[in-house]
């Protein structure tokens, strides 16, 4: 017999990760899963759900359900199921009773202050199957609570659904959600939403479109100080195999507390089996600081600034010209 399962989890327990995974599963033996989610969650665009890991898929939305004939396949499966109506799940009740459909359900359970969503609620009154999907606070601890952070402070106050990334909200164990206290410092690879972060990114380059043409092939990592963003590295492989540094910054008024230089450890730490070499493209007045942290020059691309940027970019009132290019070995 057919049964209803939700699956809940805090905010970055690889809820959705899990969900497409499963459709890949139901596709590779030959049968047919929906993946749906509620019309609200657009973060990912109209018709796909992403994860914080890099997985999207196609899907529909839970909305349209009545118009559509579900009896063609093998599962159901729902993302963001906590947005859900108490009719809609009714609905997917009726397809596991009457129908002989599973269906998988994905969410969270409770929102930033601790009270459960329409959808989780009645998921959990009549779900078959109940399971959690675990992760971890930053104290090590198992995280249950979705915390909402603005300007870099834990906040209980504030309508209950407000869609967001790693910049808005972070897991914590109950403990910690209760009294308030984020990560003091806090590495966090960003695969979805890198944009949010617009405003370091711009520190360390100055044209969007410069940006564009790298951010949605690399690596971004943002550095969290009491959960505020402060610091990021975004790192790029080259043609020639090799890692390079895209973009380094740290906002302004964080400079000069080494945040910038634990980046560069990270990347180091994870990168290290997998690359020989890290490349870093600078101005003249940053080489001090790229030798101080293991890099050496390497080479010169005359006019780089004046050909790859759409208006010139002044440094110490000098227009800058050219990049230098230091290099760091890796396999050593």
């Amino acid at each position: 017999m057919a049964k209803l399962y939700f699956r809940y989890g805090a905010m970055g327990s690889s809820k959705t990760a899990n969900a497409i995974m499963v459709q890949y599963n139901y596709q590779e033996r030959g049968q047919r899963a929906l993946l749906m989610k509620p019309r609200l969650d657009n973060r990912d665009g109209a018709d796909r759900v992403g994860s914080r890991s890099g997985l999207s898929a196609r899907c529909r939305f839970v909305e349209d359900m009545d118009g559509m004939d579900l009896s063609q396949y093998n599962c159901i499966i729902v993302d963001e199921a906590q947005f859900l109506t108490k009719a809609q799940v009714e609905k997917l009740v009726s397809v596991v009773d009457d129908q002989n459909i599973p269906v998988i359900c994905y969410g969270l359970r409770a929102d930033f202050q601790g009270n459960l969503f329409e959808g989780s609620q009645w998921l959990l009154a009549w779900a078959d199957t109940i399971e959690e999907v675990k992760t971890v606070c930053w104290c090590g601890r198992k995280a249950t609570c979705n915390t909402r952070v603005v300007g870099g402070r834990v906040t209980k106050e504030g309508q209950q659904i407000l869609l967001g990334g790693s910049e808005s909200y972070v897991a914590l164990c109950r403990r910690h959600w209760r009294r308030g206290e984020l990560a003091p410092l806090e590495i966090r690879k960003i695969s979805a939403g890198k944009w949010e972060f617009r405003d370091l990114l711009l520190e360390a380059d100055p044209e969007e479109a410069a940006v564009n043409r790298y951010l949605d092939d690399s690596d971004l990592y943002v550095l969290f100080a009491s959960g505020s963003p402060v610091s990021e590295i975004c790192l790029w492989q080259r043609p020639d195999g090799h890692l390079e540094i895209k973009n380094l910054a740290t906002r302004a008024d964080q400079r000069g507390k080494g945040y910038a230089r634990k980046l560069i450890d990270e990347a180091v730490r994870r990168y290290s089996a997998d690359f020989r070499r890290l490349y870093v493209g600078t101005a003249l007045d940053n080489i001090a600081f790229y030798e101080s942290c293991g890099f050496r020059r390497d080479y010169v691309e005359k006019d780089f600034f004046l050909t790859h940027y759409a208006q010139p970019i002044y440094v110490d009132g000098q227009v800058l010209r050219d990049m230098q290019y230091l290099v760091m070995d890796l396999d050593i």
